[in-house]
């Protein structure tokens, strides 16, 4: 009699595969990329003279009062990441479907070099140090919005936009969490009340209204590995337990506020390849150049430790 195990060789599934990866990752969207010619160089900074109150009227025949513009400078670094793999020939001659050696290394480093690009974002955001007039708030106790019974979140929003709005004359638009700090406020009795009046379709991948209080709610999901190389896995969210209340421009440009931009050197992205005899295989190769710079820290506000 034939037994299943006679009949049949295992081989690999041509439409199933694991791999883990990031896919929510949000550093392009809260500071916006911004093309730069140079690896370094600088920009201009306007002053707040636009703020201040001045004596505009004129008597006949008298000469109109000055008003000056201040002008400074600040500067900027990109540096380069670059990784790269080797793809042999008897690996690409063996892989099977639906492996694909050249695409999958390619997709692989450039993931990598992406989550490098959102590791740098989340710690500027979530730095105290980095915002203007210590314009930052550490949550404890009872404030901590897993304290579903004492804790105000849109207090704490509502906070957070005047101080903005008083350095800036903008309203903040953008509110960023991290993923459990957003899990944990989609099941605060506040947001629940808010939630009843929006389209379930419109909610995000929380629980979380689109906006809440005319900030647009942007989710940082993506996770790390903290373990040493070679123990078990140990996940970790890059963007903390903290939330950011920030004004970021919808185009990046010249006289344009926003708490800061992705700065990347034109031309990159970008994926090289070459043959390498002596060891059978291309070498495939991705490069970005960047920087995370903050511009405007008055944009911002930070709320720290805003879960236990």
């Amino acid at each position: 009699m034939f037994t299943p195990e006679m009949v049949h060789i295992d081989q690999a599934l041509s439409n199933l595969s694991v791999q883990f990866k990031n896919n929510a990752l949000i550093a392009e969207q809260v500071l916006p990329v911004l093309p730069v010619a140079k690896e370094s160089d600088k920009y201009f900074v306007y002053g707040k003279e636009a703020f201040k109150l001045v004596e505009t009227r004129r008597k006949d025949g008298a000469e109109a009062n000055e008003a000056s513009l201040s002008l400074t400078t600040a500067s900027y670094a990109a540096a380069e990441h670059a990784l790269r793999d080797i793809v042999t020939d008897r690996a690409r001659a063996n892989a099977d479907a639906p492996i694909s050696p050249d695409a999958d290394t390619t997709e692989f480093l450039t993931d990598l070099i992406l989550l490098r690009l959102e590791k740098e974002v989340a710690d500027l955001i979530t730095t105290t140090g980095n915002y203007t007039n210590s314009n930052t708030a550490t949550l404890s106790g009872t404030s901590q919005w897993n304290d579903y019974a004492n804790s105000t979140p849109l207090t704490n929003f509502k906070t957070a936009k005047a101080t903005v709005r008083k350095l800036i004359g903008k309203e903040a638009n953008s509110l960023v969490l991290a993923g459990d700090v957003a899990e944990t406020l989609s099941l605060h009795p506040d947001i629940k009340d808010l939630r009843k009046y929006t389209d379930s379709s419109l909610l995000t991948d929380a629980g979380l209204p689109p906006k809440v209080l005319g900030l647009k709610i942007i989710e940082g999901k993506a996770t790390e590995n903290v373990a040493y190389e070679g123990l078990t896995a140990s996940m970790s969210y890059l963007w903390g337990k903290n939330a950011a209340i920030l004004y970021i421009a919808e185009r990046p440009g010249i006289k344009t506020l926003s708490f800061g931009y992705t700065l990347r050197v034109k031309g990159f992205r970008k994926v090289k390849k070459w043959r390498v005899e002596e060891r059978d295989g291309d070498m495939v190769q991705v490069a970005d150049m960047f920087v995370a710079k903050e511009v405007a820290d008055e944009c911002g506000y930070l709320l720290a430790n805003a879960i236990a």
